[in-house]
């Protein structure tokens, strides 16, 4: 069948240290807030359509169609996912030091951290510049821009690479099954043998998850300068900015792997019908 369904790759770090005085009580919603989800959503809702509108070229053998736009945009709509992600994430955080993490938030550099990777995500909706945005990136790395060096320790700090293939193998692996539930697998298939062909694409999700994220990273925190990208790898680092990345880990896994299973399931519904 070729790729099972695209790398899901995770919304905006949203990382930065500041020692500044904590505010005397936090709010999980204020977080939230202070992290632009609802531009973030925006956002991947027209990831969400761009690739399935790949899909139908793949998978269909024909350009996407206005009802499959139209599904594509309700199974990704902010409103569907954005609920699900704040339950998820705030259960998790509920141990962490919130009044810290609100702090680093709430400040000059953290705001600013915020509003450069919205910004650079939205610009990589186009191929065009997602393709400079690589190659910018790898040309960097090649004259030694210690940018690049920044950008890879905040990455290294905050296991980036490895949270996103995980997550994008597992969503994979939903919409697979929901594939396969709905009889858009023209075999019979078992469970270990989907296990296997999710695992078998980790290696090219590895490199293309490893690839983008430095891209996507230089791209966005070229602004500041290598010691402002080191302190955000540093709070990154800190127990605050662990337990902050492992809440949005757990809400972007669960909103990910809901989406692709719904996804799978849409597209099963066209191949059947096609089949009739």
């Amino acid at each position: 069948m070729g790729r099972i369904s695209a790398t899901r790759l995770r919304g905006a770090l949203a990382v930065a240290v500041m020692f500044c005085a904590a505010p005397v009580a936090a709010d999980p919603a204020r977080i939230l807030d202070l992290q632009q989800i609802e531009p973030l959503f925006e956002i991947l809702r027209d990831e969400g359509v761009a690739y399935g509108e790949d899909l139908s070229q793949e998978m269909l053998g024909r350009a996407a169609d206005p009802g499959w736009i139209r599904e594509l945009r309700a199974i990704h709509a902010p409103e569907r996912m954005i609920p699900a992600y704040r339950a998820e994430f705030t259960a998790a955080l509920g141990g962490a030091d919130q009044a810290r993490i609100e702090a680093w938030l709430a400040s000059d550099l953290g705001q600013r951290v915020i509003t450069l990777e919205i910004a650079a995500r939205r610009a990589l909706l186009d191929p065009e510049a997602e393709a400079a945005a690589l190659a910018t990136a790898a040309e960097a790395a090649d004259r030694g821009d210690p940018r690049i060096a920044a950008v890879r320790g905040l990455i290294a700090a905050g296991d980036l690479v490895e949270n996103n293939v995980t997550g994008g193998l597992n969503a994979n692996l939903a919409f697979y099954r929901a594939l396969a539930a709905g009889g858009g697998v023209p075999y019979d298939v078992s469970e270990p043998e989907m296990i296997a062909a999710v695992v078998a694409q980790e290696g090219e999700i590895r490199a293309d998850v490893a690839a983008w994220v430095e891209a996507y990273l230089f791209l966005a925190l070229s602004p500041l300068t290598p010691e402002e990208i080191t302190r955000v790898a540093e709070f990154t680092a800190s127990p605050a900015g662990r337990a902050l990345l492992s809440a949005e880990n757990r809400g972007f896994d669960r909103v990910f792997e809901h989406s692709s299973g719904a996804l799978g399931r849409a597209l099963a519904r066209r191949l059947t019908a096609e089949a009739l």
